[in-house]
């Protein structure tokens, strides 16, 4: 039994004593003591925790703003590349300048065939976009820009079909010109149409 009391913690024994000393004091000066802790409590809190708690709930009230404003943001740009998506249609990546140049005038050729036209084309290269464009990135390489020419007689209404379905190929990038002359007073005209396609030139040919 001794032992047992000799190992007891020394710390315990002394929080042991200032307890029985605090309820041996008047009661006058237990509540004075007490009040005395509780004001210190309440300075510390005051100078210290309060403003800290506050500042926390500042930065939590910011970024909270920042988060709303992102997502609001994000929204509108949502809705915008939505509207451009829509008007641009379907992104065709580039592809080799070769097969792309055969295959173009393959297409252009079906197209006027099937109005009953036999064009002459006349296709050449272009500029190049730059390395650093989004166009160039998708493809993997600098993209050339593909023109065709082409010459050719129609009718107002059949020039108008072909117009069309050559807008709708998504091989073809635009139609950058149209130039028309009637022949003879009559209802058969003389085109002249410009198309532009991109295409990726192979790596080591010349800019």
């Amino acid at each position: 039994m001794s032992d047992a009391m000799n190992n007891q913690d020394p710390t315990e024994n002394s929080k042991s004593d200032l307890v029985d000393r605090f309820l041996a004091l008047p009661t006058i000066w237990r509540v004075g003591v007490t009040a005395a802790i509780v004001a210190l409590v309440f300075l510390v809190a005051d100078d210290y925790v309060w403003p800290t708690a506050d500042a926390w709930n500042e930065e939590s009230d910011r970024i909270s703003k920042i988060i709303g404003q992102s997502q609001n943001l994000e929204n509108t740009i949502d809705r915008k590349i939505e509207r451009v998506a829509t008007a641009l249609g379907p992104i065709e990546v580039p592809r080799s300048a070769a097969p792309g140049a055969t295959r173009l005038e393959q297409t252009v050729s079906s197209i006027l065939r099937d109005n009953g036209i036999v064009p002459k084309i006349d296709a050449r290269t272009g500029s190049r976009l730059a390395s650093s464009s989004p166009i160039s990135e998708v493809a993997g390489g600098r993209v050339q820009r593909l023109v065709c020419e082409l010459d050719f007689k129609s009718n107002p209404d059949t020039l108008i079909n072909v117009i069309r379905e050559l807008e709708a190929e998504p091989e073809i990038e635009s139609i950058s010109s149209l130039r028309l002359e009637r022949i003879d007073d009559g209802p058969q005209l003389e085109v002249t149409l410009s198309i532009e396609a991109w295409v990726v030139p192979p790596q080591g040919g010349r800019s």
